[in-house]
């Protein structure tokens, strides 16, 4: 896998869209000016990689990275860098073998919004991390070294050293996976420990619950059971009573068939009374009728008898008519005289029976009317009886529901005193309940508010110890900047004061004599002992910068003059330097200490603006002392005497005035050059040391800085971990609190509840106790209205009765009168027949005797007359006879059946009065069956009220669920009260206690299962680490001998020889130890790696770097001016070393070296025509061979 291209726009410096394409096999090298924007293409890829630390991009904060504009461009409000690897054999990326290029995209707006991007598909910053581990890319591997890297790699601490070969070795991935593994398991161990607490305390809550619990379930139980069977016993007295009002009503219906019925067979036997009765009147007459035919059958027969025996006697007399017509009208006479007496007997005795008849219908008339008048009297007296009877019926009925109200008012003001007793213990039960928990809601407010204090104390020492911490990471960045800063001066300081050093070393601005003698002193060393040689004057003095024009005629003479300790040294320093032809040479000795002039000239020495080394300062202080610096009045000296030969006057421009000549004009700067950079290689050594004092404070503060922030950090760990506990211990007491407050909440309403039914019961019972009150006298005044229908009902009855006895003693008379009359009219009718008769025979008789009278002429007719009326009556007699036969018949027969009927009317009256009595008792027994299924109706309105407390079913749901064969209503009665009395002695009863416990249980089986998973997860988290630690050790151990063995070998290609190699820290495991670097340069001892020179830091560094691509070489490597401390030759032993290595890795470089620049197949270069904005352009070298050729 290799970097194919890189897209950049709006990131730093480059504003506009910029694409570098890399060479996927070589070396691709980017130069540029300073500040056009070389790093920030390393910054871009460092980011797109997913750094997230503004520091390390050289920045304040991440949006720094968005350019921010220039003098012409507007400021962008995004940036986007997009880094595209080609992936032709999968070999690298296993998730994307697949995929022969990958492009991985970052891009970041103003608002801080981010986007990660694999391939344009938006992923997280932890999947482009977890898509580079263990690849050595990224910001912490060793594929990227920028500048000022190689120098940490070689002074960073030991622990910090180790994360190349943790890279190299592939456990980054393991040790942030046992990182989050340790610090799962802390907090999953503060879990467990907070759960076990809180286990310990619920189950301590759940057995002390346990026992309400128990009681509540038995009291649940019982008043299930109780409720099922008072349910049931009352359900089976509904169905009791249903079967007897069912019963009732059937009777009643029974007896309103019976009574309709006997009213029916009433009016029938009354219709058979009025049939009768008009039968018998019109049989009556029938009889009167057949009684006079009979007697007129029997008066004709008589008379047909009478004239046959008249006549007879007529004939028989005939023959003694004469004899005795004088006898027989002295009959005649005597019997018209009888018959006169007869007649008016008869006549008397018709009109006492019309005087009888008359009377008889009179009365029968006023019966009649009186009967009337006694019968509306008899149903006037029956109807307000009846009326009577529907209210005594309708008050009995009141009577019986308000009886039943006031015995089911006394039986609720029974149980509503018994529920009211039992709310007043459950009331007070739970006052105390809810002192209790307003007791422990009160401690856990305190212990929260306890908590909740020293939280917040947390908190302010957390947020203290986070910003003390962050100001001492800001501190760190800052001293880690510094450093960088002061090491990047220092080497740069270092690398001007060896070129100066070199350059001082040649002597380049002495002549050619000093420059042969110098150098034969380099190559022989030993001669400095020898002849005693200190160097060069110019080696030793040092001179004010702002003096140094104006001394200059006087340095410029003395610089090349050759410092020996002994004076006698110098005879044969002399002839050794004739013999080796070295020409023209001054020196001075020590020993020889130059005159001291005056110290009271006017002006200035000379030596108070100059400083000497160590040996000179004795002899130069001297020999300078005598020039004076005179910058405005020098040439008055020329007028003045000469105070002493020796001294030397100096002026400003050059101007050096002695005793014999006067000098003007400047003098060469090759001395003082030499001069100049002496005192600059002054500056830098002194600038260099300190630098290193400033370094070495600096890091001497960044240890104790970095201590500091180790010490904040285990304090802020402490802290967060106390805090971390203190939360669940909020958390905890929180949900005990809200727990507390929920249950004092619960209890409340519980109590708002009890109080509420308390006040509804009492409303209840006073209602009740009204309505009792108000029934009680309800009933005492229909007990009396009763008392009084009852009597107005009996003195009605025996109205009704004594009417009745009226009325039917006026049928009864009615009844007499009317056969009285009819016999009267029998009577009447008879003799009205007797007397019509009587007349017609006195008439006859008187006619008979005119004829007897008026002629005996008529005795032969007449006897003529007789016998053929004889025979005529002869002839007529026996139809007479038989139709008298017939007619006496007809009339014992009608007498027979009228006598029949008269009884069957006496039988039907007789029955009719039965038929009354029965009747009245059965209205009487119809009354009594409907007050009781009146009564029988309000028991079942109240079981059904009673009912409706217990369910919403109807009762008729209910009764098939009975068992009714098996269920008797006195041992459920029994049961009740057994299982009733049960409940009473458990007492106040927590019927809340199950749901608590269920809650709680719940809650305990939930936390349990939590501390089971808990321990698992432990468990398994120890294992993972355990075996984490054992494969990362492995792996740590292999790569740190293998890298080991191939840094010594590149260290002794990079420095032609020496020596180095790698040590582990002693730590008791292997994973915490660090690494140190024991480097041995050739021809140096063994020393501290602090110690090494930049270049030597930088070949160090870069030896291991190039040991660990020997081994694990990474897709690419990224250096940035990592040439920068090596000089040439280790330039050249670098860049071959790079070429070794290109066939395995692809490089991109950032150089101002030219023979770096010429490892490049690619060359980029980074200008900003327009200032502010970073542009590229590149050259392919391959293609513009190909081209040239």
């Amino acid at each position: 896998m290799r970097i194919k291209s890189l897209k950049v726009s709006g990131f730093k410096s480059f504003c506009h869209l910029v694409e570098m394409g890399f060479t996927e096999h070589g070396t691709t090298v980017v130069v540029g000016p300073n500040g056009c924007g070389k790093s920030n293409v390393v910054d871009a890829i460092r980011w797109v990689l997913g750094e997230q630390r503004p520091k390390h991009l050289r920045g304040g904060s991440m949006e720094d990275v968005i350019f921010a504009g220039s003098a012409f461009q507007k400021p962008r409000g995004m940036t986007e860098v997009t880094l595209t690897f080609a992936n032709p054999t999968g070999d690298t990326l296993s998730r994307f073998n697949e995929y022969s290029e990958i492009a991985v995209t970052r891009r970041l707006y103003r608002s801080g919004e981010s986007v990660y991007m694999i391939n344009k598909t938006p992923v997280r910053l932890m999947d482009i991390r977890e898509l580079f581990m263990d690849t050595g890319i990224g910001g912490t591997g060793y594929s990227i070294v920028e500048q000022g890297r190689v120098g940490e790699i070689v002074s960073a601490k030991p622990t910090d050293r180790r994360t190349l070969i943790d890279d190299a070795a592939g456990i980054v991935k393991f040790r942030t996976k046992r990182q989050a593994a340790e610090r799962r398991l802390e907090e999953t161990g503060q879990n467990l420990l907070r759960v076990n607490d809180v286990l310990r305390e619920l189950r301590d809550r759940e057995e002390g619950l346990r026992e309400h619990v128990e009681n509540a379930q038995t009291y649940l139980d019982l008043q299930t059971q109780c409720c099922s069977t008072e349910q049931n016993l009352l359900v089976l007295r509904w169905h009791e009573v249903g079967r007897q009002e069912e019963k009732l009503d059937a009777k009643v219906v029974e007896e309103q068939q019976h009574r309709q019925d006997l009213q029916t067979e009433k009016s029938v036997i009354e219709a058979d009374l009025q049939r009768f009765s008009l039968e018998q009147t019109q049989r009556a007459d029938q009889l009167t009728r057949k009684r006079e035919a009979l007697f007129q059958k029997e008066r004709e027969i008589q008379e047909a008898e009478n004239q046959r025996r008249l006549q007879q006697q007529t004939i028989e007399n005939a023959r003694e008519q004469q004899g005795r017509q004088e006898q027989e009208l002295e009959e005649l006479q005597g019997r018209l005289t009888r018959l006169e007496g007869t007649v008016q007997d008869a006549s008397g005795q018709f009109e006492t029976l019309t005087e009888k008849r008359e009377i008889l219908e009179t009365e029968v008339a006023v019966i009649e009317r009186t009967r009337a008048e006694q019968n509306d009297v008899l149903q006037e007296v029956t109807i307000l009886l009846q009326s009577l009877q529907k209210r005594l019926l309708k008050l009995h009925m009141e009577l019986t529901n308000q009886t039943n109200q006031r015995n089911f008012l006394k039986e609720r003001l029974t149980q509503f005193q018994e529920r009211l007793q039992r709310l007043q213990a459950q009331r007070d039960a739970n006052a105390e309940l809810v002192r209790q928990v307003e007791g422990r809601a009160h401690v856990s407010r305190q212990q929260l508010g306890s908590l909740q204090a020293k939280r917040t104390t947390l908190e302010t020492r957390v947020e203290a110890l986070g910003l003390c911490a962050s100001q001492q990471e800001n501190d760190l960045d800052e001293l880690d900047q510094r450093i960088r800063e002061l090491r990047f001066q220092h080497g740069a300081a270092c690398s001007r004061l060896e070129s100066l050093q070199q350059i001082q070393g040649q002597y380049e601005d002495f002549s050619n004599s000093v420059q042969q003698f110098m150098e034969r002193l380099r190559e022989q060393p030993e001669l400095r002992e020898q002849w005693g040689l200190r160097g060069l004057l110019a080696d030793h003095l040092i001179a004010e910068p702002e003096w140094l024009a104006q001394v200059a005629p006087v340095l410029s003479e003395v610089l090349d003059w050759i410092v020996v300790e002994q004076s006698a040294q110098l005879p044969g320093l002399a002839g050794f330097c004739q013999q080796e032809g070295f020409g023209s040479l001054r020196f001075l000795a020590l020993d020889r200490l130059p005159r001291v002039p005056e110290s009271n000239l006017p002006g200035t020495s000379l030596v108070d603006h100059l400083s000497f080394r160590e040996p000179l300062e004795a002899w130069g202080s001297r020999f300078f002392q005598r020039f004076r610096m005179d910058e405005s009045g020098v040439w008055s000296r020329l007028q003045e005497a000469w105070p002493d030969a020796s001294v030397i006057w100096v002026g400003p421009e050059g101007v050096r005035i002695d005793e014999v000549t006067v000098q003007t004009g400047s003098v060469q700067e090759g001395s003082l050059g030499f001069l100049a950079r002496q005192q600059e290689i002054e500056q830098l050594e002194q600038q260099t040391s300190e630098l290193s004092t400033d370094i070495t404070a600096e890091e001497t503060q960044q240890e104790e800085l970095r201590e500091a922030w180790s010490q904040t950090q285990e304090a802020l760990e402490q802290v967060q971990s106390e805090q971390r506990g203190q939360e669940l211990d909020v958390l905890s007491h929180t949900k005990e609190l809200e727990h507390h407050q929920l249950e004092l909440n619960r209890t409340r309403q519980t109590s708002e509840q009890f109080d509420s039914d308390l006040r509804q019961l009492q409303e209840e019972i006073s209602e009740a106790e009204s309505r009792y009150e108000n029934t009680t006298k309800l009933l005492g005044e229909l007990e009396a209205e009763r008392q009084e229908l009852e009597g107005a009902s009996e003195t009605q009855q025996e109205r009704v009765q004594s009417q009745s006895r009226r009325v039917e003693d006026a049928a009864e008379d009615l009844l007499q009168r009317r056969i009285a009359l009819t016999e009267v009219m029998e009577q009447q009718k008879t003799a009205e027949s007797t007397h019509v008769r009587l007349r017609q025979e006195h008439s006859e008789s008187y006619q008979r005797l005119q004829l007897l009278e008026s002629g005996q002429s008529e005795s032969s007719r007449r006897l003529t007359q007789s016998r053929e009326r004889i025979e005529a009556i002869d002839a007529s007699f026996g139809g007479l006879l038989q139709s008298r036969d017939t007619l006496k018949v007809e009339l014992d027969s009608e007498t027979v059946r009228h006598g029949e009927q008269t009884e069957k009317q006496n039988e039907l009256l007789r029955t009719l009065q039965a038929k009354q009595k029965t009747l009245e008792a059965v209205v009487g027994a119809a009354h009594d069956t409907s007050l009781k299924l009146a009564e029988f109706r309000m028991q079942r309105e109240q079981l059904e009220m009673q009912l409706h407390d217990f369910t919403e079913q109807a009762p008729a749901t209910l009764v098939p669920e009975l068992d009714l064969e098996n269920l008797k209503v006195r041992e459920l009665s029994r049961e009740v009260q057994r299982l009733k009395a049960q409940l009473n002695a458990l007492g106040p009863v927590n019927l809340a206690a199950p749901n608590e416990h269920v809650v709680l249980v719940e809650r305990l089986q939930f936390l349990t299962e939590q501390s089971e998973d808990l321990q698992k997860a432990v468990d398994d988290l120890k294992r993972t680490i355990r075996d984490i630690n054992v494969e990362s050790r492995r792996r740590f151990r292999e790569m740190f001998d293998q890298v080991n063995e191939h840094f010594g070998e590149v260290f002794t290609k990079l420095f032609g020889g020496g020596e180095a190699q790698m040590v582990l820290t002693e730590s008791e495991d292997l994973l915490d130890a660090g690494i140190d670097i024991v480097a041995q340069p050739p021809g140096k001892k063994l020393q501290n790696i602090n110690l090494l020179s930049g270049g030597e830091k930088a070949l160090t560094a870069l030896s291991l770097i190039f040991a660990i691509f020997l081994i694990k070489p990474s897709p690419f490597c990224l250096l940035d001016e990592v040439d920068a401390p090596l000089d040439d030759a280790n330039v050249g032993r670098f860049t071959n070393l790079i070429r070794q290595l290109a066939d395995g890795s692809q490089f991109i470089i950032i150089t101002h070296n030219k023979k770096t620049m010429e490892l490049g197949d690619r060359l980029y270069g980074v200008t900003m025509e327009e200032p502010g904005i970073s542009k590229t352009v590149s050259v392919h070298f391959q293609e513009a061979e190909r081209m040239v050729a």
